[in-house]
Order: structure tokens, then C-alpha cells, then sequence
């Protein structure tokens, strides 16, 4: 008897636990889908909202993921949309303005808000399985730190799903706050690193359904994101590129994001090169214009009279110019980038210019010289 006044106590607990929870996300739902339309135009509004109204890392996430799943409208016609380049900006802006988006538009608006709420949060991009079969496209979501912990959100799937070439909208939230042992059972990112597990799957795993990695190596996800965040944005994609490579054979969309990333890293070399390039070019006309100062004054009989150290120093400047226009094309010339620049116009140039000035120097010298046996 007492047993089983321990079980329906035991229950009793669990279901006023789990109600007051439904009540609590009821309450949260409420006012997130109660923000006035004119808040709505951009996710600094949005944020600023939310942040007025919540005090708690998790009811500021449950109420931006409520909004994004039942505000944003999935595109269909606009399911194929590809847009090279296209930076996170313009994937939030280019859905919140019009209510619509396909699914990196979902994921990037959800990161947004929830980074403005002051949330550590990503999106994060990969493919899924549905049903057993994996899906050929690819597919985004959010990441996002609650709680002392890593959690993943989908706000796409739980604003609607496909079905014989339609959208179908549903309400509910089955894909929100899903640990990532869970997730893992239907999304695969990209980057293993964003599965948030300490022992990754590997995509073939992943191919043949598994849910647990068959190995025994441990890998210590929460040390690798710190560190992956004091990363400029270059280090971050070759790190990443080593971490898919090492992650078995690929799937085509694996193969794809790798492509991608190594020309990201492309653009960023060739980015570097130019800036590098075009620095040096100004080096250069800076020294030109400092050399052509220096004739004038010589050519005017060195008048108004400055001390020689003065005058000295004016072709030393010329010099260390040139040198940092020279360091700057050699780093340009040990380029990783495919499509690398020719630096020989600016280096004769350069060295024309060096040539000038040690006469100069020379010229200096003798007239100095001269000017003491005087």
C-alpha cells in the first residue's frame, strides 16, 4: 500500500512538474507572439523586446525560437534560392523584411536575435536524414549555450514541412531545445565539431543510421568552440576544412561545403594579397612624393637651412618606405591563393627609387664633405 502511494506521489510530482513547464512556455509563447508589428522590422527590435520582457537565458530563447517558427513563413517558390557569398546580414534581412525564408534564412534570423539577446549562439549548417533516407539538399539550424550547456534548434521544421510539393504549416515544438544526442538521430553538420557530442559520428555513421560513433576517441567539443572563437575568420575555416576532411568519406554535400570553405579561404587570401598589394603601391607614391620633396630643397641650394641630421633623416624615411613596401610584396608572393598577383612592375619600381636615393646619399656625403674642408 505504501508502495503505491510512493508511485502516484511520484507521478503526481512528474505531471505538475511537466505542467507547470507547459505553462511556463504557454506564458513565454504569449507575449513573444504579442510583439507589435512595428518591432518586427529588424531582430535589434526584436531582441530589444524580448530583453525587456525576459530575464532568464532560457524563457529569451523559447521566446525568439516562438517567434521565428510562427512569423517566418517558409518560401517555396524561393526553395532552390542560392545566392553565392551571401553573408548572414543579408540572409536575415532579406527574409525579415518580407516574412519568408527557406531554412538558412530561419536558422540565421533565430541566431541573430538570440546573439542580440546575448546568447552564445550559431548557425549551423549541414544535411539531414528523414525517415531513413538522407536528404540531398542541405539543410541549417541554430545552436545556442543555455543553461551551462549546448543545445540545438530547428525552427524549420517546426514551422512546416513538405509534402507532395507543398508547404504544410504545423504548430508545436518538437525540434526546440533538442539535446545534441537526440538531434544527431535526423541533422548532421557539416563541421563534426557542431554535433556538440564527444564522440563525433562520422558521415558514414550518420549514412547508415547510427546514433552512437563506433570509436573510442574523445573529443572535447566545449574546448575546441572557446578556442575556435579567439580565431579570426581564416583560421576558422582552415580548421574547419581539417576537421571534415578527417571525418571519413564524405557525402556529396559534404564535398560541397569543403569546396566552399576553400574558396572562402581563397577569397580571403586573394583579399589579403590585394590589400597588401594596394599598401605597397601607396608606399611607394608616398616615397615618390617624399623624394621629390628632397630635390626641390636640394635643388634650392638646401635653403631654408636645416641642420644635416635633418636633411639625412628626409632620405632614411625614403628608405624605410621602400622596405615596407618590399616586406608587403613578399608576403604577397609567398601566397597561399591560387590566383596570386605579379608584384614586378611595383618591385623595379621600388628598387629604381632605392637606386635614386643611395645616390643621393652619395651625393649628400661628398657635399657635406666639401662643406667642412670649406
Amino acid at each position: 500500500m505504501k508502495f503505491l502511494m510512493m508511485i502516484l506521489m511520484l507521478l503526481i510530482f512528474i505531471f505538475t512538474g511537466k505542467s507547470q513547464g507547459l505553462d511556463e512556455y504557454a506564458q513565454i509563447d504569449r507575449i513573444a507572439l504579442s510583439i507589435p508589428s512595428s518591432q518586427t522590422n529588424n531582430t535589434s527590435d526584436i531582441a530589444a523586446y524580448i530583453n525587456a520582457h525576459f530575464d532568464t537565458d532560457s524563457k529569451k530563447i523559447r521566446a525568439a525560437f516562438t517567434w521565428v517558427a510562427n512569423n517566418i513563413k517558409y518560401d517555396a517558390a524561393h526553395l532552390h534560392r542560392v545566392i553565392l557569398n551571401e553573408d548572414h546580414e543579408q540572409r536575415v534581412t532579406w527574409a525579415i523584411e518580407r516574412k519568408k525564408g527557406v531554412c538558412e534564412n530561419f536558422a540565421a534570423i533565430l541566431t541573430d536575435i538570440c546573439i542580440k539577446c546575448g546568447l552564445r549562439s550559431y548557425g549551423v549548417e549541414g544535411y539531414t536524414r528523414h525517415n531513413g533516407y538522407l536528404d540531398k539538399s542541405g539543410h541549417a539550424w541554430s545552436a545556442v549555450f543555455v543553461d551551462n550547456d549546448w543545445y540545438l534548434y530547428d525552427p524549420t521544421w517546426d514551422a512546416g514541412f513538405q509534402e507532395n510539393g507543398q508547404f504544410i504549416g504545423r504548430q508545436g515544438a518538437n525540434y526546440f531545445q533538442v539535446p545534441p544526442t537526440e538531434f544527431i538521430e535526423s541533422h548532421m553538420p557539416f563541421d563534426p565539431m557542431f554535433q556538440f557530442l564527444e564522440k563525433p559520428l562520422s558521415y558514414q555513421e550518420f549514412a547508415n543510421g547510427f546514433i552512437k560513433a563506433n570509436h573510442a576517441d574523445y573529443f572535447n567539443y566545449k574546448d575546441s568552440i572557446d578556442a575556435n572563437e579567439k580565431l579570426v575568420p581564416l583560421a576558422q575555416y582552415e580548421a574547419a576544412a581539417r576537421r571534415i576532411e578527417r571525418n571519413g568519406i564524405p557525402t556529396q554535400n559534404v564535398s560541397t561545403r569543403l569546396k566552399q570553405l576553400r574558396m572562402e579561404k581563397e577569397i580571403i587570401y586573394q583579399d589579403t594579397d590585394a590589400d597588401l598589394y594596394n599598401s605597397a603601391v601607396a608606399d611607394y607614391k608616398e616615397a615618390i612624393a617624399d623624394f621629390k620633396t628632397f630635390l626641390n630643397y636640394r635643388n634650392n641650394q638646401f635653403i631654408p637651412v636645416k641642420p644635416m641630421v635633418e636633411i639625412e633623416a628626409m632620405l632614411d624615411a625614403i628608405l624605410k618606405q621602400v622596405a615596407g613596401a618590399d616586406s608587403k610584396l613578399m608576403k604577397v608572393n609567398q601566397s597561399k591563393a591560387t590566383l596570386t598577383l605579379n608584384t614586378g612592375d611595383v618591385e623595379k619600381v621600388l628598387n629604381d627609387l632605392v637606386t635614386q636615393v643611395k645616390e643621393e646619399q652619395i651625393f649628400l656625403k661628398n657635399y657635406l664633405s666639401s662643406a667642412k674642408e670649406k
